[in-house]
């Protein structure tokens, strides 16, 4: 079976003709590649980042889109940053690798709910029913033509550069839903089309938090709130600053106007059972036993020299596909797909597109081979795509990566301070702690 050339070297630009065609931004904020990687990491700061990070003017690491593709990965991202500090004092950088926790806690979310990743996991706790909330994604915010100046700013850096401060995310995300009263899930979407280190776990459940369908109630910010973290850069130039400025509110007035209560709405519905969250193993498949004939399958979430497939097979033929279909679904932007293409350019792999399970069996079928080498990946469309390869008769290994957090016990997913109880001392470097005892809540005297 012969297979088609590969498309490693061709420009991304003439592979997406018409996504260069929709989107005059052909390079977003980092470059791609492991290379690229390491510059970034080399200027990592844990210690300046704890102290101002949500600032906008703040030290921040902008490692997000190699973490999010795997080019770096969590751990070695927490190691480097315990390695700029005191090994006396792994406290001066214990923010950090607390934030580094999110992205481990929201994978590990995302690979137990899936698809209802993309559904309400709680009702609005807006006292509005969802049919309150448009499915019309507003096209002033999407272009930047609000008038508000911090919302119009927001929008061009996001669709110019693909990067936001986590701060401007939750601001503009925030807006979104609860002011303009949009579902959730419209601004997920046209965040994931542009950001450099959009997926569906981190990207969705934030908004969901947002949003107040994974949370007890909904986020707010106000004028002094994005004056304290912004300074004036945004109101100065904006023409509502001195009357009409929708934020310009206490937190309880814009919760007046803005919900009908911090509960939920009669009927209201959410999609997921707490309890599916509730114990869940921690532990990483085991590593496989190399075998002579197999071939190696890169996708999009461990884009790495490092690949520990690769690692394991350093002289066999190894593929990645551009999944055509999801870029379409995602209708990602020119400036992911550079990204993307970056990464790829420095791997040693043979490029094809299309259909991936496909395109990748066909592959393995050109070398002979009847396995399938690869990494994880928390993505349902990842487990698909296995068992339509072992349905055609391929074994698939799948080589674990480095561990962030280990615990003594299945976690407990449903919420975040329960998580990192159960792996931050071995998100520090030591061994896992056994879960704190809760302690009895005193009884209210009669």
């Amino acid at each position: 079976m012969t297979l088609p050339g590969s498309l490693r070297d061709m420009p991304p630009a003439e592979l997406f003709p018409e996504v260069y065609a929709r989107d005059p931004h052909h390079r977003g904020f980092a470059r791609g590649g492991r290379a690229a990687a390491l510059e970034a990491l080399a200027r990592l700061d844990p210690v300046t980042y704890g102290r101002d990070r949500s600032y906008l003017d703040g030290h921040v690491s902008r490692l997000s889109p190699y973490i999010r593709h795997g080019v770096l990965t969590l751990a070695e991202v927490r190691d480097a940053a315990l390695a700029r500090v005191p090994a006396t004092a792994p406290s001066r950088a214990w923010k950090f690798v607390n934030e580094l926790s999110w992205h481990d806690y929201f994978t590990r979310v995302y690979a137990q709910v899936g698809e209802l990743v993309w559904q309400n996991f709680q009702p609005y706790q807006t006292g509005w029913p969802q049919s309150a909330y448009s499915y019309d994604f507003p096209e002033d915010i999407a272009q930047g033509t609000s008038g508000l100046a911090c919302i119009d700013a927001w929008s061009r850096e996001l669709r110019e550069t693909g990067y936001l401060h986590n701060h401007s995310r939750m601001w503009l995300a925030s807006y979104v839903v609860h002011h303009r009263r949009v579902w959730w899930q419209g601004g997920a979407s046209w965040f994931l089309t542009h950001l450099l280190d959009g997926d569906p776990a981190n990207n969705n459940l934030n908004w969901q938090w947002v949003a107040s369908t994974w949370r007890a109630y909904p986020y707010l910010w106000n004028r002094g709130n994005l004056q304290k973290y912004a300074g004036q850069r945004y109101c100065a130039e904006c023409p509502l600053a001195s009357g009409g400025c929708p934020f310009d509110a206490t937190y309880a007035a814009l919760s007046e106007r803005l919900f009908r209560g911090k509960k939920a709405a009669p009927g209201g519905e959410g999609h997921l059972d707490p309890a599916r969250l509730q114990a869940v193993p921690w532990e990483p498949p085991p590593a496989p036993e190399a075998v002579p004939d197999a071939v190696v399958w890169v996708h999009g979430d461990r884009l790495s020299p490092t690949h520990e497939a690769l690692t394991a097979y350093p002289d066999r033929p190894a593929v990645f596909v551009w999944d055509d279909d999801l870029l379409r679904q995602w209708q990602v932007s020119a400036k992911r797909q550079t990204f993307i293409h970056e990464c790829v350019s420095e791997l040693p792999v043979h490029v094809l597109r299309g259909d991936v399970a496909g395109q990748v069996a066909a592959f393995a079928r050109a070398h002979g081979s009847r396995t399938i080498a690869t990494t994880p990946s928390p993505s349902p469309r990842f487990t698909a795509i296995v068992a339509a390869l072992e349905s055609e008769g391929f074994t698939v290994q799948v080589w674990p990566e480095p561990v962030f957090g280990a615990s003594l016990t299945p976690l407990d997913l449903r919420v975040h301070a329960t998580y990192w109880g159960q792996v931050s001392a071995s998100a520090f470097g030591k061994p896992p702690a056994p879960p704190k005892p809760r302690r009895a809540q005193a009884k209210a005297s009669g």
